[in-house]
């Protein structure tokens, strides 16, 4: 650090802590601690009663996250300009005021000065929900940990100020480490707000407290700042604080695009992110700094040959993405704490570290969707990542042979099946049998397994950037080939439709042609409905729905019961399989959140199964949970509750007062069948103890996928809910069986879900 002293005068000796402050020091730490545990237990708190307005998807968290990065930025800003242009009681009568202005949102609710939910725009919606219902609060929480930082700064002592935003971060990490674990479990949404309100209060005692131990004659920051801040510096924390954030976002999206839409699962990423900056900030971030970049770049190879291979599915790989999160991400952040300046710039410094975290989360939560049509800036974040590396030490010696080994293995990678052919024709190797094929090069060139090929090619790219590790920009370069050709080269053979929305990506595939071939719907990395291309079997619905399934029976049933007066209901379209069962004459309403999957529904050239069978089915969009409150009661003969997002089941449409608003619109003989097929979690006994709890028999349906029937290979879970026993007493095993009360019934509730009991269901 260049003590160059501004304005050549020399900074007038900081005056002495005040009795007060000597007494109170312990304060300056504990207010930073509970500010950030405030910050950090709203933020899954609100999104939690926000996510149930928009469909339940994942998305909404995301666009949360952008929402609370710019709000710290404003606070930061906020901070800062208070912090260097005011003197002490002046910034304590001003902060009160903005502490005071936050009372007026609390306790905290979605207001209702935003409106209805609109899945017409869901970005702007969810952004105007925000800053209604919390745009006080938090941004008078935000600019407290800096706020405290300079003010620490201006009492004289030797105490680093910049060791309170490690705790900053840590009082963040342990609030949302007990958010899932500990608050969720045990407080119900509501009585959280209320206990939320109390903590708000504490925290304006403590920083008013704070501000006026400050002695009143402490010189602002800018006043003992030995120089001025350079344009390059400030670039540099843009850049270097863009790459962690919109992995953050990346990485969260990745992980909840196949679970739930619920905290549990929010929570880690985010977690680990604010824990890096424990780390990063504090004497032993400063130890370990030296060995950042060749860690990261280890770890980033790694995973990039993982996911190449495509092993990184399951429980496993969500562990395998939260680990090498962490490590990319602390790397990050070990170089950024490298580049901060002394302590009397760490507003300056956080305002645009601040702005740096808002740029990544936008680009990755907000233009992500709109420019890509699938979930490719997880891969492009990590490339980023690579970038924020110390570029100004270079050693080009063993750059020329890494970047012949980089560029030759991919461009062998990217021809390998042009290569296969040339190597049969002129470097042929004959079979062990005479008369018969060699399989050799095209085994040896993994032409039949391209998983295996793309780690292959990312493990011989990680070899050419450890002989290029001391040249960031070529390791940089390098890693982005190994994270990003595999998912350039896909041909996506067969793809008919991708869409990517605020719900999701949407994607139409083809295997094989007709008559026998298939067609197949995907939302996320899950299959959710099946069609043939044979023309003469493209009204038949297939997989989850096929007429032995639960579903299908069930449908099959009621139909022919009622063959032209059947009031049937469908929350969440798919394909439009089920609407297959409808008959001339009979009443069927559909409700739908995404409108890319009314669109391949009703499109003859997509999939057209609406058109097809039910043409005058009634398609309502928006959230079901909202929609069905218009609906009238005891209306529906037959009602299925079918919203999945990928493999995540949207949790606001299992609570008990979601089943309790469903059944009130299904007659006293109608049924109601939730489809709880899952590979994560187990929501029948969840279901199910809604079910009893309101009064009502619940029974499950089962059956395993047919490996030799390819109509129906897909297994199929169901819970089917009726008002009295009588009406399920026909079904029996082996397909049903009735589920009986529990001891002690747990239902999941609006104010209330536990998702640990899902995954690890207590029987």
């Amino acid at each position: 650090m260049t003590d160059v002293v501004l304005d050549d005068q020399v900074p007038a000796p900081p005056a002495a802590p005040s009795p007060l402050m000597k007494s109170v020091s312990w304060l300056y730490p504990a207010t930073t601690f509970l500010s950030a545990a405030l910050l950090f237990t709203l933020q899954p708190l609100f999104a939690k009663m926000l996510t149930p307005m928009m469909g339940g998807t994942p998305a909404v968290w995301n666009t949360a996250l952008v929402f609370y990065q710019g709000a710290l930025l404003i606070g930061y800003l906020y901070a800062h300009l208070i912090a260097t242009h005011l003197r002490p009681r002046q910034q304590l009568m001003v902060h009160a005021g903005v502490l005071t202005v936050g009372l007026l949102f609390l306790p905290i609710h979605v207001s209702g000065l935003v409106g209805p939910p609109n899945v017409a725009s869901p970005v702007g919606w969810t952004l105007g929900a925000l800053l209604l219902s919390l745009g006080g609060p938090i941004i008078a929480i935000s600019a407290t940990a800096p706020l405290i930082q300079a003010w620490r700064a201006r009492l004289g002592d030797a105490v680093d100020p910049y060791r309170l935003y490690a705790a900053s971060n840590l009082g963040s990490f342990a609030a949302l480490a007990a958010f899932p674990f500990l608050i969720e479990p045990m407080i119900g949404a509501k009585l959280q707000s209320v206990i939320w309100a109390i903590g708000y209060v504490i925290l304006m005692i403590a920083l008013i407290v704070s501000i006026y131990a400050v002695p009143a004659n402490s010189q602002a920051p800018k006043e003992t700042a030995l120089r001025k801040t350079t344009w390059l510096e400030r670039f540099t924390w843009v850049a270097f604080a863009a790459p962690p954030s919109a992995l953050l976002v990346a990485v969260t999206t990745h992980l909840t695009t196949d679970v739930a839409s619920v905290p549990l699962l929010w929570i880690p990423p985010l977690a680990l992110f604010l824990l890096t900056f424990v780390i990063a900030f504090s004497a032993l971030g400063d130890r370990i700094a030296e060995g950042a970049a060749p860690l990261k770049f280890m770890v980033i190879f790694l995973l990039a040959a993982v996911m190449a291979s495509d092993v990184d599915g399951g429980l496993n790989g969500l562990l395998i993405h939260l680990a090498a999160f962490f490590i990319v991400v602390l790397c990050c952040h070990l170089e950024l704490a490298i580049r901060r300046p002394e302590p009397a710039r760490l507003t300056e410094f956080y305002l645009w570290m601040s702005l740096g975290g808002v740029l990544g989360g936008a680009a990755t939560a907000l233009l992500a969707p709109i420019l890509l049509n699938t979930t490719i800036e997880y891969h492009l974040a990590l490339v980023a990542a690579l970038a924020v590396a110390p570029w100004h030490r270079a050693d080009l010696k063993w750059a020329l042979p890494a970047v012949v080994i980089a560029l030759g293995v991919s461009a062998l990678y990217q021809n390998s099946f042009d290569a296969y052919l040339w190597l049969e024709e002129y470097l042929p190797i004959k079979g062990a049998v005479e008369g018969t094929e060699s399989m050799f090069w095209r085994e040896a060139l993994l032409i039949d397994r391209p998983e295996f090929a793309g780690a292959v090619l990312c493990s011989i790219l990680a070899l050419a950037a450890l002989m290029a590790s001391r040249s960031a920009p070529l390791v940089a370069a390098i890693g982005g080939l190994a994270l990003l050709l595999p998912v350039l080269t896909e041909d996506g053979e067969g793809v008919k439709f991708r869409e990517r929305s605020f719900f999701g990506v949407l994607e139409i595939e083809d295997s094989g042609e007709a008559p026998t071939g298939w067609r197949y719907l995907s939302h996320g990395t899950t299959l959710h409905g099946v069609m043939s291309l044979d023309p003469n079997r493209n009204r038949e619905p297939m997989s989850y729905y096929y007429r032995e399934t639960p579903i299908g029976t069930l449908f099959e049933e009621a139909t022919n019961a009622k063959p032209t007066t059947l009031h049937a209901g469908v929350i969440g379209l798919g394909m439009g399989s089920s609407a297959c069962y409808a008959k001339p004459g009979q009443n069927w309403k559909i409700f739908e959140i995404d409108q890319d999957v009314v669109r391949a529904a009703t499109d003859p050239n997509l999939v057209g199964f609406l058109n097809r069978c039910a043409p005058d089915a009634k398609i309502i969009l928006g959230d079901a949970r909202l929609q069905m409150q218009a609906q009238p009661d005891n209306w529906f003969d037959i009602l299925l509750v079918d919203a999945f997002s990928s493999d995540a089941i949207p949790t606001h449409m299992i609570t008990q007062e979601a089943i309790a608003s469903f059944m009130n619109k299904v007659t006293p003989d109608g049924i109601m069948i939730v489809h709880i097929s899952n590979r994560y979690l187990d929501l029948g006994r969840i279901v199910a103890d809604s079910a009893h709890k309101l009064g009502y028999v619940a029974m499950e349906g089962n059956r395993d996928g047919a490996a030799d029937n390819p109509n129906a290979d897909t297994s199929v879970r169901v819970i089917v809910i009726a008002k009295t026993p009588a009406r399920l007493a026909k079904y029996s095993l082996p397909m049903w069986e009735l589920m009986m009360p529990g001891k002690v019934l747990k239902p999941w509730t609006d104010d209330h879900t536990d998702i640990l009991r899902a995954i690890s269901p207590d029987e």
